[in-house]
């Protein structure tokens, strides 16, 4: 599947030694999700999780230098082994949506984004693709670029040392 990415969209793709079971499921099972949907350093909280289309979730991220983030999001769209379509939005402990700037966010950052992650597997190897709709740019001054990139890595080495 080929994606037409443009400057204002995020776009991170990543191959993976492992079945697109296994890496599907990571995405999929609040328990995995636990463990490495959080970048370094970082824990994850769920509050709510519904991983079924329309269905919610509330987090936070608790950072130890930043504090906490918390967001909301639905998920748009779940076709098992191809593809997820949730949104984030900024939100506050009781899960309303705010301002990202008075969650200590960039003023530019959008209150809500969409992010689509596709996967395909060719011989035992999957292919993960995710875009978000925010530009690069901003997503990595922020530091949500990288830290994708560090929950991807994280999510990687979970599904490597994984039996599942």
């Amino acid at each position: 599947m080929e994606n037409t990415v443009t400057k204002n969209e995020v776009f991170i793709e990543e191959t993976i030694n492992a079945g697109i079971e296994k890496v599907f499921n990571a995405w999929t099972d609040p328990e995995k999700l636990m463990h490495w949907y959080a970048p370094e350093g970082c824990t994850i909280l769920f509050k709510k999780i519904e991983i079924k289309t329309g269905g919610n979730f509330h987090s936070c991220v608790s950072n130890p230098q930043f504090g906490d983030c918390w967001c909301i999001g639905e998920y748009k769209e779940i076709i098992p082994n191809k593809k997820l379509v949730f949104t984030l939005i900024n939100a506050d402990e009781e899960g309303n949506p705010i301002n990202p700037v008075d969650a200590g966010m960039d003023p530019e950052w959008p209150g809500k984004t969409l992010v689509t992650v596709t996967f395909t597997e060719k011989n035992g190897v999957t292919k993960l693709q995710l875009l978000q709709t925010v530009s690069q740019d901003l997503a990595t001054k922020t530091g949500a670029y990288p830290s994708w990139i560090q929950m991807i890595n994280k999510m990687k080495q979970m599904v490597l040392q994984s039996t599942i």
